[in-house]
């Protein structure tokens, strides 16, 4: 083997490796090859396409479907709105019209995720007037990333319910 190849399916295999743990956004991916490599001089940077190439090739970098997955996953797990979740996705090196694209598969009604969040936190609150309420649970669900539309219905919502 030459010692060439032998840089290629050393890069290769850290790449699988890191995809046992998580999964990546094809600019994260290049930018952790490209770092392991210049760590390693006996690793050629031209390596790092070739190698992002065949990840492409096995499935592993799909950023539409990273997208997808990584939205309703948020929506689920660790609740927030839109405009949080684009941020981080934007964050993660994805372009914005990739970003758009992918949330058009993906329903988030995040009235609803808005409500139940407050309905968890209401608790907290109790001891304040009601105007002090309103205002901590908007600011609690502009932090969360919701939009103000969202944000409205979700208080209004959930002071009515009480």
């Amino acid at each position: 083997m030459e010692t060439g190849n032998k840089g290629y399916y050393k890069l290769l295999q850290y790449g699988l490796r890191l995809f046992t743990k998580k999964r990546y956004t094809t600019c994260e991916m290049h930018k952790k090859l490209t770092a392991y490599a210049k760590k390693r001089e006996a690793i050629d940077d031209e390596f790092v396409a070739s190698v992002m190439e065949r990840l492409e090739e096995l499935g592993y970098l799909d950023d539409k479907q990273f997208v997808e997955d990584y939205a309703s996953h948020c929506a689920r797990v660790r609740p927030r709105g839109k405009i949080l979740i684009e941020r981080e996705l934007k964050f993660k090196g994805l372009p914005k019209d990739l970003i758009e694209k992918g949330f058009e598969k993906v329903e988030i009604d995040e009235e609803t995720v808005a409500f139940d969040l407050l309905m968890k936190r209401l608790k907290r609150w109790l001891k304040y007037p009601k105007y002090e309420q309103k205002t901590k649970a908007y600011q609690f669900l502009y932090s969360k990333g919701f939009n103000r539309d969202a944000i409205y219905k979700a208080i209004e919502r959930c002071y009515n319910h009480e």
